[in-house]
C-alpha cells in the first residue's frame, strides 16, 4: 500500500503545468495632426512689397500669382527694349525670304549680262587684236564668272544669301536671349503659388520689404492629412512597419476613432531626453471635418 502510494504522488508530481502565454504590449505614442504637404512661398529677389493678392484661409490653385513687388523703371524699359528688338530683327529674317525670289531673278539677269558683255568684248577683240581688247574680254570673264559665284550662292540658300541669313538668324537668336532675360527679370517680381492648397498663416502686408527666398507665405494641401510621432525609441520602432494599420484618436476628440496607416519612418534618427527615437509618419484614411492642425493625438499600432 505504502509503494502504491508513493507512486501515485510522484506520477501527480510529474504532470506539465500549462502556462496561458501573456499578450504582447500595446504600442501607444504621442503625435500631432498635420496637413499631408506644405509648403514656405518666397521671391527670388529682394524688394519692396507693391500688393498681396490672396487673403489667409484662401483656396489657390498652381501658378496663381500671391502677392507682386514694386518694378524698377530699369526692369521695365529692358522688357520695352527687348521685345523690339525681337520684332525687328524677326522682321529682318521674314524680309530675306519675302526677297528670295527677287534675288534669284536678279542674279539670273546679272549672269546674263555679264555673258552678253563677254561675248561683246570677244567679237570686239577678233575684229581688232588689241591689249585693250583682251583686257576687256578679261574683266568681261570675271563679271561673268562673279556673277555665276552669286546666282550659285543664292540657288543653293534658296534665294538667300547664306551669310545674310546667318547674320539674320544671330541677331534673332540674341535678340530672343535677352527677351528670356528681361521677362525672368519682371516675373521675378511676381510670387506664384508652387502647389494648389490653402494660404495659411499670412501676415504679408504691402509696403513691407522682404529679402529674397525668405518664404513670405505658407500653402498647406488640407485635402488630406497625416499624424507625425517623434516619440517611439530605438527599441519600440522595430515593431512598426510600413503599412501597418493604426487607431488614432485625438485629446480634443475623445469620442473619435479614426484608422490611419504608417507611410513612412525615418532613416535618421533623433536624441530626445537621452533616447534615440524614430520620426514615424501615418496617414489618416477617413479625415473628420473636426480635425484641426497641431491637435495632439494618442497613435496605437495594431499588432
Amino acid at each position: 500500500l505504502a509503494v502504491l502510494v508513493l507512486t501515485a504522488c510522484g506520477a501527480q508530481a510529474e504532470e506539465p503545468t500549462t502556462v496561458s502565454a501573456s499578450q504582447p504590449p500595446m504600442l501607444i505614442a504621442e503625435g500631432s495632426l498635420q496637413p499631408v504637404n506644405m509648403l514656405g512661398q518666397a521671391f527670388s529677389m529682394p524688394g519692396q512689397v507693391a500688393e498681396v493678392l490672396v487673403a489667409d484661409g484662401e483656396v489657390v490653385t498652381q501658378g496663381q500669382v500671391l502677392a507682386r513687388l514694386n518694378g524698377s523703371p530699369e526692369t521695365q524699359t529692358a522688357l520695352a527694349r527687348a521685345q523690339q528688338e525681337v520684332l525687328a530683327a524677326q522682321q529682318a529674317l521674314d524680309g530675306l525670304a519675302t526677297a528670295a525670289e527677287l534675288n534669284l531673278a536678279q542674279a539670273n539677269l546679272a549672269v546674263l549680262d555679264a555673258q552678253e558683255a563677254l561675248d561683246a568684248a570677244v567679237e570686239a577683240y577678233d575684229a581688232e587684236n588689241s591689249e585693250r581688247n583682251q583686257a576687256a574680254i578679261d574683266l568681261a570673264q570675271a563679271q561673268v564668272n562673279h556673277a555665276q559665284d552669286v546666282q550659285a550662292q543664292l540657288e543653293s540658300g534658296a534665294g538667300v544669301d547664306p551669310d545674310q541669313l546667318a547674320a539674320a538668324e544671330a541677331r534673332l537668336a540674341s535678340a530672343n536671349a535677352a527677351l528670356t532675360s528681361a521677362q525672368a527679370a519682371s516675373e521675378a517680381l511676381e510670387l506664384k503659388a508652387s502647389m494648389a492648397g490653402t494660404v495659411v498663416d499670412l501676415t504679408l502686408q504691402a509696403g513691407e520689404w522682404v529679402a529674397a527666398a525668405q518664404p513670405v507665405i505658407t500653402l498647406a494641401d488640407l485635402s488630406a492629412w497625416v499624424v507625425k510621432t517623434d516619440n517611439l525609441t530605438e527599441i519600440e520602432v522595430v515593431g512598426v512597419e510600413i503599412g501597418q494599420q493604426v487607431k488614432v484618436v485625438f485629446d480634443a476628440l475623445p469620442e473619435l476613432t479614426l484608422n490611419g496607416e504608417v507611410t513612412h519612418i525615418n532613416t535618421r534618427y533623433e536624441e530626445k531626453r537621452g533616447d534615440v527615437t524614430y520620426t514615424v509618419t501615418v496617414a489618416i484614411s477617413q479625415p473628420d471635418p473636426a480635425m484641426r492642425w497641431g491637435m495632439t493625438a494618442a497613435v496605437q499600432f495594431v499588432p
